[in-house]
């Protein structure tokens, strides 16, 4: 992979990615060893639960706005395996996600770009998902104790499997590049007599590997969603609600950060997983605890129940 891309993955994808993959770049990570391996693999982890994270949002907000009901392979198992999410979890739901909604008309689809990063053609898996599935088996043939016992020629080896493999997943999701990632903190309205209502936005721009988001204004004629993550179309502004799956939290972790779904017990105690510096917190401990609350159980009887309809959750 060439150097500029590299700096326009660490500056231009979203934080979730960036702020992993910038890790390698450190003094501490260059040369083949414990420290590289761990976040070769770590990169290809938050890679595989962003993308998790957008299917199963493009599919939930496909199954409201429709009514129609999620396939069974994409709902066999799933409180079991979404309670105790995990990489391939994680893997296997953005795969099924998309799968049924391609099988859909292409408009549905808010990311279409994914199906080519998935698929080559459909059925058969993409060779960057093909890449993700290697990193995972990487790791999972990996322990502490199986680490601390690996030689010099051993970490050359697997760190330049893995980085061949992230290349090539990275290399493939240039797309990412055309997509805004950004939190609403606030909406103001402004309505003047015989003009539409103006929504002005306030909102973070959630790109490159800072956490030092960069503040930004915007108004328009209808609302997004507020106190939520939002990923969005830089042109043509099609956009997607990531909410509760990826979330900004300011008080209940250690430092403001944005946090990943990281399983739960009920949707009450939910817990979430920062992605750079601010720890972890428990749903119930956040100010949003019964919203999260809530769009967990929806997630829950949508695609665990295999009886209901997901139009009885609209």
């Amino acid at each position: 992979m060439k150097d500029r891309y590299a700096r326009e993955v660490i500056n231009g994808f979203p934080y979730p990615v960036a702020a992993m993959f910038v890790r390698l770049r450190t003094d501490e990570c260059l040369d083949p060893g414990p420290n590289r391996l761990r976040y070769l693999l770590s990169t290809g982890e938050a890679i595989t639960r962003f993308l998790g994270v957008v299917n199963l949002c493009q599919a939930r907000d496909f199954a409201e706005s429709t009514g129609h009901v999620p396939p069974h392979a994409l709902r066999a198992d799933f409180r079991l395996r979404f309670e105790r999410i995990a990489w391939g979890t994680w893997l296997h739901l953005a795969r099924e996600s998309l799968r049924w909604l391609l099988t859909e008309p292409q408009e549905m689809v808010l990311i279409p770009e994914m199906g080519r990063f998935f698929f080559d053609p459909p059925p058969a898996d993409s060779r960057a998902v093909k890449a993700l599935g290697e990193l995972l088996t990487l790791r999972n043939g990996l322990s502490h104790d199986k680490i601390k016992v690996m030689h010099a020629h051993e970490f050359q080896d697997l760190c330049g499997r893995a980085q061949e493999h992230l290349e090539t997943v990275l290399e493939a999701l240039e797309f990412l590049l055309d997509y805004e990632l950004t939190f609403i903190s606030e909406i103001d309205v402004e309505k003047r007599r015989r003009h539409e209502p103006v929504f002005r936005h306030r909102l973070m721009k959630l790109i490159g590997n800072s956490g030092d988001f960069e503040g930004d204004r915007n108004k328009q004629t209808f609302p997004l969603d507020s106190h939520a993550v939002i990923l969005s179309h830089r042109e043509s502004g099609r956009h997607l609600n990531l909410d509760p799956l990826l979330v900004y939290e300011a008080k209940a972790g250690k430092a403001p950060d944005i946090f990943f779904y990281n399983g739960m017990k009920n949707p009450d105690q939910a817990e979430y997983a920062a992605c750079k510096h601010g720890g972890n917190f428990r749903g119930g401990d956040s100010e949003r605890a019964a919203n999260l609350a809530e769009e967990l159980s929806i997630l829950l009887q949508m695609f665990g129940d295999t009886t209901a309809a997901p139009s009885a959750l609209v």
